[in-house]
């Protein structure tokens, strides 16, 4: 494949622009950034401004004098939250969590060697010139434009773009679906070539901010496939290629979604809030208690925080049981990034080797494997920038088949992953591990069925993915599922297994931990810190110490026929000591 120069001009949030550009380098052969033009914050739409400052409070405002308001008390309080977190984690150094602006994209650029200018509309094309003097191959519009033959009037190979509309009426039914088309403009002419185009389907749970992300994702990888192939051929193969890439990877996804939007249905969440307010608020009163403040400062000081690891399932924007929303996702993922460092299970495994653990870590994990991951939370992780890890179960994506932990519960259409779509994904920042073939509960102590599951798993990853699999997570993952024998052969196959027990895996310094331990991921960002922070184990080892105080008051006393010592062994009543709270989970209100 030959080099190319490419010229990127960005009417979206300059964070998608810059992203882009990285994916670009990475993912298309002798692809060469020449410059990259940008249009003014104030010019772009307005959710791709809302995007790009992760203004979340103004996304609904009106301009009345009481919505704005409003909008300056939530403003205030979010504020006050975010001191307060800040101040209970034990002031740590984050990084800045603020909007990636065009100021931002000019100092990447700079960094990078890019040449990079921001222009109005109106000066685009003169721009473009004098931020890219040298020739130009390939120019990519990211967003709309007017003026595209001027663009491809000066790239060898054209100008290539997505457009996003709503499909015509005889295309499907009425609703807010978005169609996405790639277009080619060579150079010399001036009717366009469609390359390929698909229908995004407008799910029940989705919000503007959410769908136009899933929008956006699918876009760029429909222009990054698009200019691979423009590059090793004309459009009409180009065309074709694309068109089959399209069928394998994001058909069997989109067949699913297919009708959903225009279908009634209950809302199967139950709420974003697992306990009532009243609750939260006298949990809340436990941050401030000496064990949480003085362990965080005791943190602060010498670096040991603890690597937490956040345990889900599903990012889904149609009703399912463990489903979360690609919008509310994005949001919490925004929280965690202002209080806490994001990281892959990977690098969280390098940090608490090395002994040394700065500020709050988190880890996202995902099991079973479902499909609307690959488009849900492939969105918002790539609009962060962060690394999840998902462990699958083999043999449902090698069938092709709904889980059968689904199928018990009456749920139906949601099926895994494909081979096509982990192996994509797989080289473009997640990671994947081992969830056993079946979903099995691995409490079992049958040998061959465990070295089955368990080493099984493992070489179907391996196999396909070509690389080494580290990591296994225990389906159910408490200890009722985790037998001695198959703690035991998943310790010897893999570097590190996961349960669900809860609690914290800390850092110390030349020892590799096997066992690591995962949190629940919550909806609520109020019940999500409150997890982190490990005060619902705080209230469980309370309640349990009343338990046994209740239960040891109310016992008759024995009357031994013969005195005898009080026996050595036999403890005084106090509450359970810190170590014991990984280990004494009561069940979560939340299924």
């Amino acid at each position: 494949m030959r080099t190319a120069s490419v010229l990127i001009l960005s009417n979206v949030r300059p964070l998608r622009a810059w992203t882009f550009a990285n994916r670009l380098l990475r993912e298309v052969p002798g692809a060469e950034i020449c410059g990259i033009v940008q249009r003014p914050m104030r010019s772009i739409p307005r959710l791709q401004r809302m995007l790009a400052m992760a203004h979340l409070r103004g996304a609904y405002a009106t301009h009345g004098w009481w919505s704005q308001a409003q909008l300056l008390l939530l403003s205030m309080m979010d504020k006050i939250v975010d001191w307060f977190c800040w101040f209970v984690h034990g002031c740590p150094r984050l990084l800045s969590s603020s909007g990636f602006t065009a100021d931002r994209l000019t100092q990447e650029c700079a960094k990078a060697g890019w040449p990079f200018a921001v222009v109005a509309e109106d000066s685009e094309s003169s721009v473009a010139t004098l931020a890219c003097p040298a020739k130009v191959d390939l120019v990519i519009l990211l967003g709309q434009f007017s003026s595209i033959p001027e663009f491809s009037a000066r790239a060898s190979i054209g100008c290539i773009w997505a457009s996003d509309h709503k499909p015509s009426a005889g295309q499907v039914e009425p609703g807010r679906d978005a169609l996405i088309s790639i277009e080619h403009l060579a150079q010399g002419t001036q009717t366009p070539f469609k390359i390929a185009s698909l229908i995004l389907p407008w799910q029940p749970f989705d919000g503007p901010l959410g769908f136009r992300l899933k929008a956006d994702l699918i876009a760029d990888d429909l222009l990054l496939e698009t200019a691979e192939n423009l590059l090793r051929g004309d459009a009409a193969t180009a065309s074709t290629l694309v068109s089959q890439w399209v069928n394998r990877v994001l058909t069997p996804l989109l067949s699913q979604l297919d009708g959903m939007g225009q279908r009634a249905c209950r809302d199967g969440r139950g709420g974003n809030r697992c306990r009532p307010a009243w609750k939260l608020c006298l949990d809340t009163l436990l941050l401030l208690s000496p064990r949480i403040l003085v362990k965080n400062w005791h943190r602060r000081m010498s670096a040991q925080y603890p690597l937490l690891v956040l345990a889900h399932h599903l990012v889904a924007d149609r009703p399912h049981r463990m489903g979360v929303s690609t919008e509310t996702l994005w949001r919490q993922v925004l929280f965690l990034r202002k209080h806490y460092r994001i990281v892959g299970l990977s690098e969280g495994v390098g940090l608490l080797r090395s002994g040394q653990i700065s500020a709050p870590t988190v880890v996202l994990t995902f099991d079973d494997g479902y499909a609307d991951n690959f488009l849900n939370l492939r969105a918002v992780t790539n609009e962060i920038g962060i690394s999840p890890t998902l462990f699958v179960t083999t043999d449902p994506v090698e069938a092709h088949r709904e889980f059968a932990h689904d199928l018990a519960t009456g749920t139906t259409g949601f099926f895994p992953l494909t081979w096509d779509q982990i192996q994509y994904w797989n080289t473009r920042g997640a990671e994947f591990g081992s969830h056993t073939r079946t979903h099995f509960d691995c409490g079992s102590v049958h040998l061959e069925n465990l070295q089955s599951e368990i080493l099984g798993s493992r070489n179907d990853l391996e196999a396909r993915l070509k690389r080494t699999v580290e990591f296994f997570a225990f389906p159910y993952g408490k200890h009722k599922n985790m037998s001695s024998e198959a703690k035991r052969l998943a310790a010897s196959a893999y570097t590190h297994y996961v349960s669900f027990l809860g609690g914290e895996s800390l850092a110390k310094a030349g020892q590799s931990q096997t066992h690591l331990f995962r949190k629940k991921f919550y909806r609520s960002q109020w019940e999500l810190e409150l997890e982190l922070q490990s005060v619902f184990d705080l209230v469980d080892d309370i309640k349990a110490w009343f338990h046994r105080r209740a239960s040891h008051s109310s016992k008759p006393p024995d009357r031994p026929l013969v005195a005898s010592p009080r026996p050595s062994s036999i403890h005084t009543v106090g509450p359970p000591p810190a170590s014991t709270a990984i280990y004494s989970r009561a069940k979560n209100p939340c299924n």
